[in-house]
């Protein structure tokens, strides 16, 4: 392998999330003598399959398995992650964040040992540094399993595609493989977070499935676990849950079609009735923050922000996109971006009509506190 490489393998679904996300790997400083690439992966049928097939693409002895939808903030990621791999041969993967003692129910995120830090977006961004502080005067603390966002690697083993053939806990499985080959896995100390994760939603349909296989292959003597597993999966086929994910489709799409009539003073009133029902509803927030806008803008005297759907450029069906790459364009201001991603920010924000308005107000969405 070249020791002197960096590969960054990425499943993509998505050409303008993995734009985004090689803009940020781009600005990070490379460390003399090394070189680094990135590796797309489309088409794969499970994130394991995806990241096998990454990683007999190249021969770099360092690999980033990263999330489409991270992007890294730290420009000094690579030298403050080789100094830990260089420095402790003994460690064979870092992540982001992670949990110094898997929960027996293999769910890394209901454990209060979690360490690292984030910055997370879903409707509104937050930066995380969870349980565990890890002391400013070490570089890094040892784990058992980290999250999925963000995996580098300086060994290779090969993820467990024969098991995981969809979207979840291919990342606590790889965690168990570098364990069994006796590496140890660690989360650096980060003064403030070094990778902000654009989640979105989570599609769970799958994940008890795998949580059960992961089970049965890491852990076959936790019956009880495992029972649970199956009773979760067979109530994910219940009416009730059904009908729940009906009654929110039902509001976003008369929500969608109040606006794409211009009802907006209707449409403000309906999300004031049913915005304590829909909370957990991206879709429906995302265009409630819209209506909040034109409310602002026509205080302020302004008619800006459904103006590309009143001209027939654009449905209300586009307004979470939209939403999404105003977030991604604030980002890059506030990143310090070099000019010209800068420049395609304000492009996009008068081809579209971002108002000041709209740009204050979704900028204390998508930016910490």
């Amino acid at each position: 392998m070249n020791a002197q490489k960096v590969s960054f393998i990425i499943c993509t679904d998505s050409e303008s999330a993995l734009h985004e996300c090689e803009i940020y790997i781009k600005q990070l400083t490379v460390p003399e003598g090394f070189v680094v690439n990135v590796l797309p992966i489309r088409g794969a049928n499970s994130m394991a399959e995806g990241y096998n097939a990454g990683m007999l693409q190249t021969d770099a002895k360092y690999k980033v398995y990263l999330h489409q939808d991270a992007l890294i903030l730290n420009k000094h990621f690579l030298q403050d992650t080789l100094a830990i791999f260089q420095e402790n041969p003994q460690i064979g993967m870092i992540g982001m964040v992670g949990t110094k003692q898997l929960h027996k129910n293999g769910c890394i995120w209901t454990n209060p040992m979690r360490t690292g830090a984030l910055r997370s977006h879903l409707l509104t961004t937050s930066d995380d540094y969870f349980d565990v502080p890890i002391p400013s005067n070490r570089s890094f603390a040892i784990v058992e399993a980290i999250d999925g966002l963000l995996m580098m690697t300086q060994q290779d083993f090969l993820w467990r595609s024969d098991l995981f053939t969809g979207w979840d806990f291919y990342d606590l499985s790889q965690c168990q493989e570098f364990a069994r080959a006796g590496y140890r896995i660690a989360v650096p100390y980060q003064e403030t977070p070094w990778v902000l994760h654009d989640s979105g939603a989570q599609n769970l349909k799958d994940y008890h499935t795998y949580r059960k296989t992961y089970l049965e292959e890491y852990s076959p003597d936790n019956q009880v676990e495992i029972d649970a597993c199956k009773r979760f999966i067979a109530t994910q086929t219940t009416d009730g849950s059904t009908n729940t994910a009906v009654s929110r489709d039902n509001a976003v799409s008369t929500l969608i079609s109040m606006i794409d009539f211009r009802d907006y003073e209707e449409a403000l009133h309906f999300t004031q009735e049913n915005l304590s029902q829909n909370q957990d509803n991206e879709l429906f927030c995302i265009l409630t923050v819209f209506l909040q806008i034109y409310q602002q803008e026509t205080e302020a005297g302004l008619h800006e922000v459904f103006l590309p759907l009143e001209n027939g450029s654009q449905t209300a069906g586009w307004l979470p996109l939209h939403y999404q790459r105003i977030c991604r364009y604030i980002w890059r201001i506030e990143n310090g971006l070099p000019q010209e991603y800068l420049d395609e920010a304000h492009q996009y924000f008068k081809r579209w009509h971002v108002s000041r308005t709209a740009q204050d107000r979704i900028r204390i969405l998508c930016l910490p506190e």
